[in-house]
């Protein structure tokens, strides 16, 4: 196994958090080596994009990339790619890869998070996650020419990938064990609309119920209900979430139970830091520490543990926010609806399909949202800084 001798700051995981750290700490002056380790093949690249335009067709692989390979000499990075981290050693301050092993001044921690899978289903041809840029170019191929498909999940995922087998005239059963459709952060608000919609493009929803069995045979896949109903499509896509990519920091001392806790300026441990899909942040406004799975978040985690390594100054605490396209509609979401408080409509109306929206206990906003109205969602969020 090769070593790499000279210690400087290392970034495991090539994701957009990642590189947005190396971004920063050269754009915040830091002048030190920066090893960069990604576990994919391919060069960083952006997500949201994989289950909208790629999914659909409209773009290819290259599209999605966040900068080229001359971005990286720039930044004077050591870029490892194809290499996985698989363990931590604190005390002697080194991490051992496939291939390396590697010293370091100061870590940073961006492996991102693992799709979740249906157990059983792991080898099977015909069921589909959607996580990297090779999920998506597999599964856009594995629709072309069949006509129905089963989705396990009806969270933004899920309601993206029946958006897009829309678009491709693929008849689409859902299955879920919520009572509805979720979007992250709106507290259930937008559950009818979203159903709704499903209902209009013909999709079969199958709320309320637990998969018991997954069968699949050479025409397509077969899933048995804990109602006593079946479903069949010629593929099925798994969209129940992700598990935080924490395996390799078993034995590393930090607390990893739901990603790797931080405090407020992304700090794990002396010398270690975590951003993105991967990472747990203490919010000093709400008390609580949250992992947050947006681009958004991991662009400013990245910019401000990037500028906290620099410069050692702190970032003011952000608000989540995601934004996604659904059947045509531009989803914008900041912050979290409450979901014990009616909405208030800021601009247009929700019978027209083009309104702004919000949640505001005792006078404090605490999320808006804009549906189908991008630049009076950008002027009202100053609410939320209010």
């Amino acid at each position: 196994m090769m070593s790499v001798e000279e210690p400087g700051l290392l970034i495991v995981g090539a994701s957009l958090a990642g590189l947005t750290c190396a971004q920063s700490l050269r754009a915040e002056g830091y002048t030190k080596k920066i090893t960069l380790i990604g576990a994919e093949k391919h060069l960083p690249y952006n997500r949201p994009p994989l289950s909208k335009q790629v999914l659909s067709g409209k773009w290819n692989a290259a599209q999605t990339n966040i900068d080229s390979a001359e971005k990286f000499t720039e930044l004077e990075l050591d870029f490892l790619i194809d290499d996985e981290a698989i363990e931590l050693n604190v005390g002697l301050q080194e991490i051992t890869t496939k291939k390396h092993t590697l010293k370091y001044e100061e870590l940073i921690i961006a492996t991102g998070a693992s799709v979740r899978r249906l157990p059983g289903t792991e080898s099977m041809n015909r069921v589909h996650v959607l996580r990297t840029i090779d999920d998506a170019l597999g599964l856009r191929e594995a629709l072309v020419g069949i006509k129905s498909a089963v989705v396990v999940g009806a969270g933004v995922l899920g309601s993206e990938v029946i958006s897009a087998l829309s678009e491709y005239g693929i008849h689409a059963t859902v299955i879920d064990r919520m009572d509805a459709p979720q979007l992250p952060l709106t507290g259930g608000h937008f559950a009818s609309r979203v159903n709704k919609f499903f209902l209009e493009h013909g999709v079969v929803t199958k709320y309320g119920v637990e998969i018991v069995s997954v069968s699949e045979k050479e025409s397509g896949i077969t899933i048995d209900l804990s109602d006593g109903s079946k479903v069949s499509g010629e593929v099925a896509v798994v969209a129940i979430g992700c598990i935080p990519n924490v395996d390799w920091l078993a034995n590393s001392g930090l607390d990893i139970s739901n990603g790797v806790l931080c405090d407020s300026n992304g700090l794990a441990a002396p010398h270690i830091y975590a951003v993105g899909d991967v990472a747990r942040w203490h919010n000093p406004v709400t008390g609580k520490s949250l992992r947050l799975e947006n681009q958004t978040s991991a662009i400013e985690q990245g910019l401000a543990v990037g500028k906290f390594i620099a410069t050692g100054q702190s970032s003011a605490p952000t608000h989540p926010f995601f934004w996604s396209e659904i059947f045509g509609n531009k989803i914008l979401m900041l912050g979290s609806l409450d979901a014990q408080i009616p909405l208030t409509i800021v601009h247009g109306s929700p019978s027209d399909n083009r309104f702004v929206a919000a949640t505001i206990r005792e006078g404090i906003t605490t999320g808006i949202v804009g549906w189908n109205m991008p630049r009076e969602f950008r002027q009202s969020r100053s609410m939320m800084e209010a």
